[in-house]
């Protein structure tokens, strides 16, 4: 059996008897320590600093009194930890106001009773141990509140990244190498005003840099030679886009997160001298936060093998960046880039292994639930609901069709302008069930009900060219890709659904 520890009270006076008198109240239910001056009350303090429940103490005290230790505590944020009750025959309201002023919990003047002593001092202890409970149940929120958000956008960036051929370690990687060029600015250049919490909001809206290519055609994205000069064209748009996307979030379009993710996206392909897009922006009227994800997207797509190109190694990566060869970028941020560059290499190594390309959005969505206590689960629901309707509109601006299946409830969500071509509904219920029913007046859903049914045969991510049957009789060759959300619980590997796209392969009439 554990014995429960008994809080620990330090005593503070320079009079022996008032020491005993206290010390004989409280020893019942508390470890008392005591200290007959300031400066023997700071000892005590470090030698066992966090053990302290509270602190009595007088104010009247030669060499240190009550008011400098109080400053002490302040100066040091020890008066954060501990409570004081501060004890003194001195009534006087400047010496109450002053004791206050420094932090002091409550104030008793002598001569006191002992009642009055024991119920004020179980009353501040059960007090600040509240506060303190409620101070973690805040930091656990904010927590909490910053996974989901992250949460919320490695689903979206990687619903982008799916489609545009990339691993998700590119979203992985851009955040990590923003973050590291971030903190390096931060250091050398301050007049950027980069705090610790500005750096994390920043790393975490980079994921969502090309969010703006969910609505290109699969046949840009992907295509492994250089693009024509209208295709091009059709590419620098995804910045425009992705900034219209998410203006138009009808819930948090105002919060930081998005109006830092707006930024990203419209401005990450500007350049220093004015050449890039989509608005010609020079120097620093480009958002610091858009500097430094498009340095992070440039040197990520130099060392990644592209459907396009191969990777060119870090050192070689480095010299064409320093050189100019991607365009002309801040000096301030080339250099921190240079100083950096070895240790940039170094992280991305051990930030990058293959645990995280395995990871997918439902072992994602596992890892921020996990530790969830009771009480909350309706305020999950919600926040699931929220990054579903998100999830929801970004899909609706596809000039395809995006599919998410959720295998618990076993329905499917349809969005995007080829569902209408279709004639497919936009939720449909008790899938395998339904889609046999419609197969007949709905020959496209036939010819995606196989190709789903193989997907999940495989268990991994499936991407192929397929044909759909038109309702007028007419055929549209289309590109197929359908990846799989998976967790693992107690009974083994768990699919929980999956998201993927079908995007025609020639323009409609």
């Amino acid at each position: 059996m554990v014995l429960k520890r008994r809080p620990q009270i330090l005593i503070v006076d320079d009079t022996d008897v008032n020491r005993d008198i206290l010390s004989d109240i409280l020893e019942q239910d508390y470890d008392v320590l005591e200290a007959s001056s300031g400066l023997e009350a700071i000892e005590v303090l470090r030698c066992h600093e966090g053990t302290l429940s509270l602190i009595l103490l007088d104010i009247v005290m030669p060499d240190m009194d009550g008011f400098e230790v109080l400053a002490y505590l302040r100066k040091n944020r020890w008066a954060e930890d501990v409570p004081v009750i501060v004890i003194s025959s001195e009534t006087s309201p400047g010496y109450v106001k002053k004791g206050f002023e420094l932090g002091v919990n409550d104030y008793v003047s002598r001569p006191f009773d002992p009642e009055i002593i024991s119920r004020r001092v179980a009353n501040v202890i059960r007090l600040f141990a509240k506060q303190e409970r409620l101070k973690d149940l805040v930091v656990h929120s904010m927590e909490e509140q910053e996974k989901r958000d992250t949460l919320m956008v490695d689903i979206l960036s990687s619903i982008v990244e799916f489609r545009n051929g990339e691993s998700g370690l590119h979203v992985m990687r851009i955040r990590i190498i923003s973050e590291i060029l971030l903190e390096a600015v931060s250091r050398r250049f301050p007049q950027y005003g980069l705090t610790s919490s500005r750096i994390a909001l920043i790393s975490t809206a980079a994921a969502l840099h090309d969010i703006g290519k969910i609505t290109l055609p699969g046949a840009i994205l992907n295509k492994p030679g250089k693009l024509t000069a209208e295709e091009y064209e059709i590419m620098k748009t995804h910045t425009v886009i992705g900034d219209e996307m998410l203006r138009g979030l009808q819930h948090g379009a105002d919060i930081d997160l998005v109006k830092c993710a707006r930024s990203i996206c419209r401005w990450h392909h500007e350049r220093w001298d004015g050449n890039g897009y989509p608005d010609g922006l020079t120097g620093d009227a480009i958002p610091i936060e858009a500097q430094v994800v498009a340095l992070a997207d440039v040197y990520d797509a130099l060392v990644s093998e592209r459907v396009y190109k191969p990777a060119y190694t870090h050192d070689e990566a480095v010299d064409i960046i320093l050189n100019g060869g991607c365009g002309a970028f801040n000096p301030a941020l080339l250099a921190c880039f240079e100083h950096e560059s070895l240790r940039l290499e170094e992280m991305l190594c051990l930030r990058s292994d293959e645990s995280y390309e395995r990871s997918n959005v439902g072992i994602r969505v596992q890892e921020s639930l996990e530790g969830l206590g009771p009480g909350i689960a309706g305020r999950t629901a919600l926040l699931l609901n929220s990054e579903r309707e998100k999830l929801a509109y970004l899909a609706s601006s596809s000039s395809g069709l995006v599919f998410d299946f959720d295998a618990d409830s076993d329905t499917v969500e349809l969005y995007g302008a080829l569902r209408e071509t279709l004639g497919l509904p936009r939720t449909i219920a008790n899938t395998v069930e339904t889609m046999a029913r419609r197969a007949e007046t709905l020959p496209a859903l036939q010819r995606l009900s196989r190709l789903f049914a193989e997907a999940r045969a495989v268990g991994s991510d499936v991407s192929c060219d397929t044909v759909l049957p038109l309702s007028d009789g007419g055929e549209l060759p289309c590109r197929f890709e359908s990846h799989l959300i998976w967790i693992d619980s107690a009974l083994g590997p768990r699919c929980m659904g999956a998201i993927g796209s079908v995007f025609p392969q020639k323009a409609l009439a």
